[in-house]
């Protein structure tokens, strides 16, 4: 199986995209469907569990809204937490945000540290904790309260999914760029990313779902 950067795997969807006729709105419902499928695997049964499912404001995060559609669906107490402000959150990944408001889903917005002492102990109170704050866009070591989310969501002692990447992790570099998600399990989405499976970066993503 190939291994893909960040540059190969926007190629790999943009010609998923247009060349084949895909949506990418399509994508990103099979891709949350997916990570609900492996984490049934790895968990078992969900329903009545509580779930946080952390969001980023990009593709990621839309990801992570259809996690929660699909587990609020499975009756499983649902916490979705947005990182960041939800007038931010633009294409697919607002469209599934949309969804989730529609349907009474309710999403805490953090924006910034002291929104987050205020809501940490809510979010990080659960069973299993989905990390879709970024993905393979990354070029950049997190700072602010990104940091301060990864910190605490690292120090939960709570399982902890990672939706394609580690959140921190650069699909680009073989090392951490900067603070990251520690993974029980990384679903990632169409091919392996250099750091899921090379030293040391491997070491962040847990088992290992493609």
């Amino acid at each position: 199986m190939r291994v893909l950067n960040a540059r190969q795997m926007r190629e790999a969807d943009r010609r998923t995209i247009e060349d084949l006729g895909i949506p990418s709105i399509v994508l990103m419902e099979n891709a949350g469907r997916q990570v609900i499928a492996a984490m049934e695997a790895a968990f078992g049964s969900l329903g009545g569990r509580r779930v946080t499912v952390l969001s980023g404001r990009g593709n990621n995060g839309g990801d992570g809204f259809v996690v929660a559609r699909g587990l609020w669906q499975q009756q499983c107490d649902v916490v979705v937490c947005l990182v960041g402000a939800a007038g931010d959150v633009r294409g697919d990944a607002r469209i599934n945000l949309d969804i989730l408001g529609r349907l009474g889903v309710p999403v805490i917005e953090i924006a910034s540290d002291e929104e987050w002492e205020q809501q940490s102990r809510a979010v990080l109170d659960g069973d299993v904790i989905v990390d879709a704050l970024f993905g393979t866009g990354l070029s950049a070591p997190v700072s602010g309260v990104y940091e301060t989310v990864i910190a605490d969501v690292n120090a939960a002692g709570v399982p902890v999914v990672s939706v394609d990447l580690p959140s921190g992790l650069s699909a680009d570099q073989c090392a951490p760029i900067g603070p990251a998600i520690a993974a029980s399990l990384t679903v990632t989405l169409g091919a392996p990313k250099l750091p899921l499976v090379m030293p040391p970066a491997e070491a962040l993503a847990g088992t290992l779902v493609v």
